[in-house]
């Protein structure tokens, strides 16, 4: 073991070339120039010193060729993993292990009209994808050629990386698209409670009577229907014997199997942990009336996994037509958040569309590739799939398709087979966030409208401010017509013929809103449709709880004078609603319990701030879950509890709020019972955790962000301490603006912001940004972890946009010249 800890430590050291992997030159040179077949002009990359590249080109195509460069020196064995599980081509590198996966994988992708696909995101889409491409290329040949620079999990996992297409940044599966899975569990809840119990607990907004599709049996619906659409989406563990061609030990490989999956899980698909909540975000846009400059300010912090490598990507793009800084994902093109000189835009999450249906088929006993439609037998299309795997031939597989989309499952004994019917696989230009590259360019409203016209998925509230001193929204979707009343989409439905979209919604209908009168917009992924808009009959009912938002109104709605600072500050505001809403409560509470007591004191003088250093706040966060869990005990019938699980956090303040016979008979009294009882079972969870002493109770105590490089369990311990990242105690929770999900076993933050950005318009060089933990994944890079304490803590690099500011800003710089 020791042996293979030197390898990995020397792998893990800085070689004579380390300029291009993130480290000084030789003799702490900064400055490099190489030759770099495929540029048809010299280019420059300044990265500043925070790791952010400044690319400088002198057309077009040379710009995004060193995007896809740049991207690929920072996060090349992310990128990989990104093309081979988007791609299904995992068991090339990894074995046989991976051809269900693979096949699964190559169900969703696009199979429509590429010069349709490809100019929708731009009207040089193809050159620009192209070029990417080309560039991600170009460092798979140079890292090739100076192998002491592969990163280490290649050399460790005996594996190299691959080659992109202009096709490969069109993979739909990584899009935060909906609705299949909530129409699984939304089937099976109505299987074990019933439409009515099942309407009374949950929360839909618009408002809407649940209706069960005629012809659709909720008793056959189970989670088994989801096996391959999850198993393409979230792919599957490693496992010791994918990595035969590895230098290290049997037992070595095992852990190496163990800790890279956990890190490509999160890097991937940040859903794939079970205990993590919908990831939601925070942005808004304020007009310079309520600024203390007169221009604008924009601000937003998308919230994804927090994971290292960071899901984000910081980029300046410098070249003829093209001046955009922002973040976006490192395998795409230009930036899905940032500013031009002219306007500034940021997203959040728009649960207005529901892309996805689930269709149900009875199958031809006589023949099982035959379904049921319009009365007559219609058969699948069939695709067949060579697979490559390693070390044997390939795998041929049969891919299915009805008219409505991928097969993904079949009941040969039930005689039913199962399909996904999705906007993203058979609309144009519905691979997520590439439109945002008709944002970068856009100079104007009506310029970015247009943009947001294309910009299909995700859905999104785009805001929007400009130099002019405009600001705006625009909530940009694609938008199936369900045309039959009993039909929202919330529910699988009979594939025979009786459910067809009738088109999509024209984009230029969806929701949008110019200057409004306020003088701010907010959005926090609440239910935001104007009371007005014709179309909300059309909508998902499935939005994030408003109590972000509505905080981030307290702040805005009178407030004048506003500076950067004041918006920085409140993407890291504290204040949680619930809290105040619950702790109301125990102001009318006491206990003779001394502990309970002692808990009861510090809620009663507590400003409902769940920061670092609070007592009160941790309290809190151990109270929460459990009135949660017994409210809806009250409510939940038994025979439901396991598919439909815990009531919403807004439901069970609703039911405490207006307590009825479920409390008992005495309703207030049950009320104050059972808060008393669940703060019991908090306290008690709490002193196991931290003891009975109050003074050892403050939230950060607990709550932490910190990361373990990939290869922890097979480096030396002074090493893997070396490659990891220090523990910061984070304030915030799941309710709070600063939104900082934690994972219940260890109290480690999850999720929450992936990226900030506070952009003075106008002023761009005032303008602050932050990722986490760094813009590289190599650890042998200056810009690795450089970054977390400033997210932890609240400190905010500059966001610099002039030529004068990013070399005042100069960490290195690296020019490629065309060979």
């Amino acid at each position: 073991m020791r042996t293979f800890n030197r390898k990995i430590a020397a792998w893990l050291a800085c070689g004579a070339v380390a300029l291009l992997a993130g480290c000084a030159g030789p003799g702490g040179d900064k400055h490099a120039t190489i030759d770099m077949p495929g540029l048809t002009q010299p280019v420059e990359i300044l990265r500043d010193q925070h790791g952010v590249s400044h690319i400088y080109a002198q057309n077009q195509h040379d710009l995004f060729f060193a995007q896809g460069f740049s991207a690929a020196r920072d996060r090349l064995w992310q990128l990989d993993l990104w093309r081979r599980q988007g791609e299904g081509k995992m068991a090339e590198q990894f074995g046989p292990r991976f051809v269900e996966q693979d096949r699964a994988a190559r169900l969703f992708l696009y199979r429509g009209d590429l010069q349709a696909e490809f100019a929708s995101y731009h009207p040089e889409g193809q050159a620009i994808l192209t070029a990417f491409a080309d560039g991600i290329n170009a460092y798979v040949d140079w890292v090739k050629a100076n192998p002491e620079q592969l990163p280490p999990e290649f050399k460790l996992t005996g594996t190299e990386p691959g080659y992109w297409s202009p096709q490969t940044s069109l993979i739909r599966i990584y899009g935060l698209t909906r609705n299949a899975t909530s129409e699984v569990k939304l089937a099976q809840q109505i299987a074990a409670l019933g439409v009515n119990t099942v309407q009374d607990l949950g929360v839909y907004e618009p408002p809407i009577a649940l209706q069960v599709p005629a012809g659709l049996n909720v008793s056959q619906i189970n989670e088994n229907i989801l096996a391959d659409y999850n198993l393409a989406r979230k792919g599957q563990k490693f496992e010791a014997g994918d990595f035969p061609r590895s230098p290290l030990a049997a037992a070595e490989r095992e852990e190496l199997a163990r800790s890279l999956s956990a890190n490509m899980l999160a890097s991937l698909d940040p859903a794939f942990d079970p205990m993590a909540p919908r990831y939601e975000s925070n942005n808004w846009t304020i007009s310079g009336q309520r600024t203390a400059t007169g221009r604008p300010i924009l601000a937003g912090d998308p919230h994804r996994a927090i994971a290292m490598p960071s899901l984000r990507y910081m980029v300046h793009l410098n070249a003829p037509g093209w001046n955009v800084i922002g973040a976006g994902e490192p395998a795409l093109p230009g930036v899905s958040m940032g500013h031009n000189d002219r306007i500034a835009f940021g997203l959040t999450i728009f649960a207005f569309a529901d892309e996805e249906d689930l269709y149900v088929y009875d199958t031809n006993p006589a023949n099982p590739d035959q379904y049921r439609y319009r009365g007559g037998w219609e058969s699948m299309r069939s695709v067949d799939e060579s697979i490559p795997v390693r070390g044997q031939a390939a795998a041929a597989r049969q891919l299915k398709f009805t008219r409505h989309g991928p097969v993904i499952h079949e009941d040969r004994v039930a005689h039913k087979a199962y399909a996904l019917r999705a906007a993203y696989l058979e609309f144009p230009g519905t691979a997520a966030y590439l439109a945002s590259l008709r944002l970068n360019q856009a100079q104007n409203w009506q310029e970015f409208v247009a943009g947001m016209e294309r910009h299909y998925t995700p859905s999104e509230n785009m805001v929007y401010a400009d130099v002019d001193g405009n600001i705006g929204w625009f909530g940009g979707s694609i938008a199936p017509i369900r045309p039959r009343k009993d039909w929202s989409g919330m529910l699988p439905v009979p594939g025979n013929g009786d459910y067809e979209w009738n088109g999509f919604l024209p984009t230029r209908s969806l929701p949008k809103a110019f200057n409004p009168p306020e003088g701010y917009i907010a959005t926090a992924n609440e239910y935001n449709l104007p009371y007005d808009y014709p179309y909300k009959d059309m909508s998902g009912r499935a939005w994030a709880e408003p109590f972000r938002v509505k905080r981030i109104r307290e702040v805005l709605a009178d407030a004048k004078g506003l500076d950067l600072e004041a918006s920085q500050h409140l993407q890291f505001d504290n204040l949680s609603l619930p809290a105040r809403t619950l702790t109301g409560y125990a102001k009318t509470l006491n206990s003779t319990d001394p502990v309970v007591g002692e808990a009861l004191r510090l809620l009663k003088d507590w400003d409902y701030r769940t920061e670092v250093d609070s007592d009160a706040a941790t309290v809190y966060e151990f109270w929460l879950p459990e009135v949660v869990k017994r409210v809806s005990e009250l409510y939940v019938p038994p025979q439901g509890s396991k598919v439909f699980g815990n009531l919403a956090t807004i439901k069970v303040l609703e039911k405490l709020a207006t307590p009825d016979a479920a409390f008992g008979p005495r309703p207030e009294q049950g009320r104050s019972a059972l808060l008393l009882a669940a703060l019991g079972d908090g306290m008690r969870k709490l002193t196991a955790a931290l003891g009975t002493d109050p003074k050892q109770w403050e939230w950060g105590r607990l709550h932490h962000i910190q990361f373990e490089h990939g290869l922890a369990g097979l480096l030396p311990s002074g090493t893997a301490k070396a490659y990891g990242t220090p523990r910061y105690p984070v304030s915030g929770d799941n309710d709070t603006v600063h939104r900082a999900t934690f994972r219940k076993s260890d109290f480690r933050q999850i999720s929450g912001a992936s990226y900030r950005q506070v952009i003075d318009v106008g002023n761009w060089d005032n303008s602050r940004i932050q990722n986490t933990p760094g813009q590289s994944a190599d650890p042998r890079s200056p810009y690795y972890r450089n970054l977390l304490e400033g997210w932890a803590t609240g400190k905010y690099i500059p966001m610099a946009f002039s030529r004068q500011k990013v070399e005042s800003e100069l960490g290195d710089t690296l020019v490629l010249r065309p060979r």
